[in-house]
């Protein structure tokens, strides 16, 4: 009898293994993803992960580079410190990449100006605008792919996502 219920118990045990098993599949989690797509391709979140940001605000507050009048903008709304100086960085090599042809602008979020300008850009948080646009579709082989400006670089968008996306909108405004 004891033999009967301890095989019963571990065909109990194997099956909530097995249920606990195809949840998690079917959950999406440990999907397969095709090579070149992004994990979050498609979904837009609505909240940053961005932690605020303890360094004192500088004096400089915003910076611009490139032409005022070029047709491909770029501009950022972040807090202009140590952690997103990487950012910065980028930012103002592509503004020396395409000379002429993309303007960059970058303001402190953290200041009333940056908040007002932030807010008639049409957000409320850190973000980047990529000509007035915050989310774009990338135009990969052979996988195109959405990319989300409207959050903080390194977990929904890559240094390599907002170089492709300025890359395409220059060939876009000034051909190949």
């Amino acid at each position: 009898m004891r033999s009967w219920r301890r095989s019963q118990m571990k065909r109990v045990l194997w099956l909530g293994i097995g249920v606990i098993v195809m949840a998690f599949l079917l959950s999406g989690c440990g999907r397969f993803r095709a090579p070149g797509r992004k994990p979050f391709a498609g979904r837009i979140a609505r909240t940053t992960t961005l932690e605020p940001s303890a360094s004192p605000i500088p004096e400089q507050t915003s910076f611009e580079a490139g032409p005022r009048e070029a047709k491909v903008r770029v501009v950022a709304f972040y807090p202009m410190d140590e952690v997103r100086k990487p950012l910065m960085d980028l930012l103002k090599s592509l503004a020396k990449q395409y000379q002429g042809k993309v303007y960059v602008k970058c303001t402190d979020i953290r200041t009333p100006e940056g908040q007002e300008a932030r807010a008639r850009a049409g957000g409320g948080g850190p973000g980047l605008l990529v000509n007035a646009q915050n989310s774009m579709m990338i135009e990969a082989k052979p996988n195109p792919y959405r990319v989300d400006f409207n959050q903080d670089m390194g977990r929904y968008w890559t240094a390599e996502d907002l170089k492709a996306a300025v890359a395409q909108e220059v060939a876009k405004a000034y051909g190949k």
